[in-house]
């Protein structure tokens, strides 16, 4: 599989009826890896549900909402786009449904569409997130040297088990290799794509 295209997503989000304690802040995450990205000559997109659909609010209950763009606007964005693989950002558990459902619309779109899990959720509970069948690859920590190397391992250039930092499926079993290497070099990694 060569790997042309890479759409990343800010999922929707919980917040309470009553008083909104969520914010909108530029997704810096995914601009640093949509910058390294690009350095690799890959076609690389970011979607902030969140920002795109601020206005969009749906009752969940009685107590709670959903903020950020319709799972129908998800499914447009993914499809007008064409990826090869599709990220999710998830910094916190109590968000995980809203990401664990972009997962499910993209593999019920195409099931040959890599999805990939990063932030801070699935980095501590990456055994959880891939208990999803609809999750592919578990990325840890910092994903900006992960996600190019993970991308060779599905490409064939590399052993996907010889990697630091990602958990995936092997042969009906769940394997997670923990995060070893860390960036030493910041200046290194290019200014987030915007």
């Amino acid at each position: 599989m060569n790997i042309k295209k890479v759409l990343l997503f800010i999922p929707p989000a919980f917040t309470s009826k009553r008083e909104v304690d969520i914010n909108p802040l530029p997704p810096l995450g995914l601009g640093y890896l949509a910058a390294v990205l690009e350095r690799q000559g890959i076609d690389v997109k970011v979607y902030d549900s969140l920002i795109e659909g601020w206005d969009n609010r749906q009752d969940i209950d009685e107590n709670t909402i959903r903020i950020g763009s319709s799972f129908r606007e998800i499914e447009k964005v993914i499809s007008d786009f064409g990826p090869d693989i599709l990220g999710v950002n998830c910094l916190f558990t109590k968000q995980r449904e809203n990401a664990h459902k972009i997962f499910e619309i993209t593999k019920r779109m195409n099931k040959d569409i890599v999805t990939v899990a990063g932030g801070a959720h699935p980095t501590v509970l990456p055994e959880l997130v891939l208990g999803d069948p609809n999750v592919d690859y578990v990325v840890l920590g910092e994903g900006e040297s992960t996600i190019i190397d993970l991308i060779s391992a599905i490409e064939g250039k590399k052993n996907i088990s010889e990697l630091d930092g990602i958990g995936f499926r092997e042969n009906g079993n769940i394997r997670i290799i923990p995060k070893t290497k860390f960036i030493e070099n910041l200046d290194g990694i290019p200014l987030p794509a915007r």
